[in-house]
């Protein structure tokens, strides 16, 4: 089958409002008395460290990942291998929850496919791309010696979830099909080259949906836009949402292709999501459809995906410049950690009711008590590594009459504040808004880097300074071949993607008004 023309006037830009991303939070009012650290430290969030000062590496990255229990590139011996840690593991379960919360609110109902398919299931495939050096295969010892490609490892889920659509739509009333699986990737090509490429890529969060006609998919496709944006949004990672262009993407494969990109410390993007508005190119060739009268009509799909990636754009934003990481409350396992070095059962059990008040509040807690401040330490070098947002020590009565002490201790700015509660349990009601604080202190973060790295610009020549410099130009540009590779020629950056302005202004190439807007970034 020929492939089909790029389509661009059949495809409608996401608009563009004049914000690139949402403001900050404004920082609250205390909700204790915080005073800075009785050591005097002063650690600069990472995304505010200077790239001349080494404010980001991958490698570093990765290391501090391991060292938070996170992930490990190590162990095994194949580029791209990674084991994730017992609590990068807690991390994902709350992205989990997140993923399949939102998709479901949209109407989509979680499905399993095999990870092996045969390999005749991606013929239909190869007729409109080239998958030649993009797949992984399986087989036995009989396989393997009679070099037969028997098995294939999915590179995405199409093959398999189309297959199985071309048996169960018969017709209309069939329709529309929303699913979602949590899927693993499996791709040999570029793997290994950091957290970010894995040859086994898993939790990923790809969805289809299978409707009738044209119109029904567009609008699916504008409903699988919002849902993406919700899922990032409840996340808490800002990211960039654009049409992508036609001339430098693979076009054989969607009529409109969108991607997420969210800016990173070290200049560049990275692409945490992606969706596909594909007409009817795959049904044609996996023959889903159905009959009306004596017409064979093929269904139009809508796909997508968001990945973990999100979790470790996550931990890196908020990453301070010594690896320790700061997690939003609604991402974070544990939102308040305390210790108690005492064995005196009555303080333990005082202890463990504040834990119940605070989880009837809906905050994660983890208690330690009846260890030596050794333990109570290590536990909280720990917590600080992990980001927790508030560790509590609850230093034990001397005597009798003695109130016990609070040390709390914020995760972003690492302040301190001593209370001296007369029933612990008290404590319950000021606890949960300084976990709130702190989330305004990742937001502020994370966010302010982004608007910082985000720069308007309405010339070429300032369009390239801010490319030298790693920052992301937003710029007036023309959706038109001859602009997308006159910024390809620069040789400093790509056009990730447009959007649509609410007013006209001189293209940044050409100098002729123009409607769309380009998110134009550092090559990565």
């Amino acid at each position: 089958m020929p492939v089909r023309p790029p389509r661009p006037d059949t495809a409608p830009l996401l608009p563009h409002h004049g914000e690139v991303l949402p403001e900050p939070p404004p920082v609250p009012a205390p909700a204790l008395p915080w005073h800075p650290p009785h050591d005097g430290t002063q650690v600069r969030a990472l995304v505010d460290t200077p790239l001349q000062d080494g404010g980001f590496d991958l490698g570093r990255f990765a290391r501090w990942l391991r060292e938070a229990d996170v992930l490990d590139q190590d162990p095994i011996e194949l580029p791209g291998a990674t084991v994730t840690l017992p609590h990068g593991m807690r991390l994902i379960r709350r992205f989990d929850e997140i993923a399949m919360r939102t998709y479901e609110r949209h109407g989509y109902e979680q499905y399993d496919y095999p990870m092996l398919v045969p390999d005749s299931v991606l013929e239909p495939t190869r007729r409109i791309m080239s998958l030649e050096g993009s797949l992984l295969y399986a087989g036995d010892d009989g396989d393997w010696a009679a070099d037969r490609r028997r098995m294939v490892l999915t590179p995405t889920g199409e093959g398999a979830v189309y297959t199985h659509w071309a048996r169960i739509v018969r017709s209309r009333h069939d329709l529309p099909l929303r699913t979602y699986r949590r899927a693993r990737y499996f791709r040999p090509a570029r793997s290994g080259r950091s957290v970010f490429r894995a040859i086994e890529a898993p939790d990923i969060y790809e969805f289809q949906a299978c409707y009738a006609d044209a119109e029904q998919a567009r609008e699916g496709l504008a409903d699988a836009v919002a849902m993406a944006d919700r899922l990032c949004t409840e996340m808490h990672v800002p990211v960039l949402w654009s049409r992508r262009p036609p001339w430098t993407n693979n076009t054989a494969v969607s009529e409109t292709t969108i991607g997420g990109d969210v800016p990173l410390p070290h200049g560049g993007t990275l692409q945490t999501g992606c969706l596909y508005g594909q007409g009817s190119r795959f049904s044609e060739l996996y023959d889903v459809g159905f009959r009306e009268g004596a017409e064979r009509r093929h269904t139009h799909h809508v796909t997508g995906a968001l990945t973990r990636r999100l979790v470790l754009t996550h931990l890196m934003l908020g990453m301070d410049s010594e690896g320790g990481l700061l997690v939003h409350p609604d991402l974070a396992p544990v939102h308040v950690a305390l210790t108690l070095t005492t064995d005196d059962a009555e303080q333990q059990a005082e202890a463990g009711r504040l834990v119940d008040l605070l989880t009837a509040r809906g905050l994660r807690c983890e208690l330690r008590a009846g260890e030596g401040r050794t333990a109570a330490g290590r536990h909280h070098r720990r917590w600080r590594r992990q980001g927790v947002p508030l560790r509590v020590y609850l230093q034990p009565r001397r005597r009798p009459g003695d109130r016990i002490r609070a040390v709390v201790v914020r995760c972003d700015t690492r302040e301190e504040a001593v209370l001296l509660p007369d029933d612990l349990g008290s404590l319950a009601a000021l606890l949960p808004a300084a976990v709130a604080e702190v989330g305004a202190g990742y937001l502020r973060r994370a966010r302010g880097f982004a608007r910082r790295q985000c720069r308007p610009v309405d010339r070429a020549d300032t369009a390239r300074e801010v490319l030298a410099e790693r920052g992301v130009a937003v710029a007036p540009l023309a959706d038109t071949r001859e602009s997308v590779l006159e910024v390809a020629g620069w040789g400093l950056g790509e056009v990730l993607g447009f959007r649509e302005a609410s007013e006209a202004a001189p293209c940044a190439v050409t100098g002729r008004p123009t409607t769309s807007v380009a998110y134009i970034s550092p090559r990565t």
